[in-house]
């Protein structure tokens, strides 16, 4: 069976009224229309009707940690071992990265591996920065192609 609509401000308050008044449960529910049962939770309980109760596990990190972690891991490149040891958390690496995953402003990527740079390539460098050191730049005009 479905459920019925969250008693309203109005209900609420109607219910109240009519409780102060003297009206009986049936009475109210009458006017109201609805059950018995929900007048009758209403008025027993009048400050936890229609608060729902948080369900589940509570989170492993707080707040303050949370913060702390996203701090850490902003624009640098360092691994998720090393933003536990740096902020000193005990919770396993897999779930931090399940916290950082969530954030939307924080990409992770694997860093990608680059040739070496051999000694071939560094004395072409510097072979290319000893032909250019003589060159005179403020007399060089750099012009883009125009489209």
């Amino acid at each position: 069976m479905g459920r019925a609509p969250k008693l309203s401000l109005h209900e609420r308050n109607q219910i109240k009224i009519l409780s102060t008044v003297g009206y009986t449960v049936k009475q109210s529910a009458d006017v109201v229309k609805r059950s018995r049962k929900v007048i009758m939770n209403f008025l027993r309980d009048q400050e936890e009707c229609g608060i729902k109760k948080s369900s589940g596990r509570s989170g492993k990190f707080n707040d303050r940690e949370k913060r702390e972690i996203l701090r850490t891991a902003s624009n640098s490149t360092i691994s998720i071992n090393e933003i536990r040891s740096t902020c000193g958390i005990g919770a396993s690496k897999t779930t931090v990265w399940r916290m950082l995953d969530k954030c939307p402003n924080i990409v992770r990527s694997r860093m990608r591996k680059c040739p070496q740079l051999i000694q071939e390539h560094r004395d072409e460098k510097l072979c290319w920065a000893r032909i250019f050191m003589r060159c005179d730049w403020e007399k060089i005009r750099i012009s883009r192609p125009i489209n």
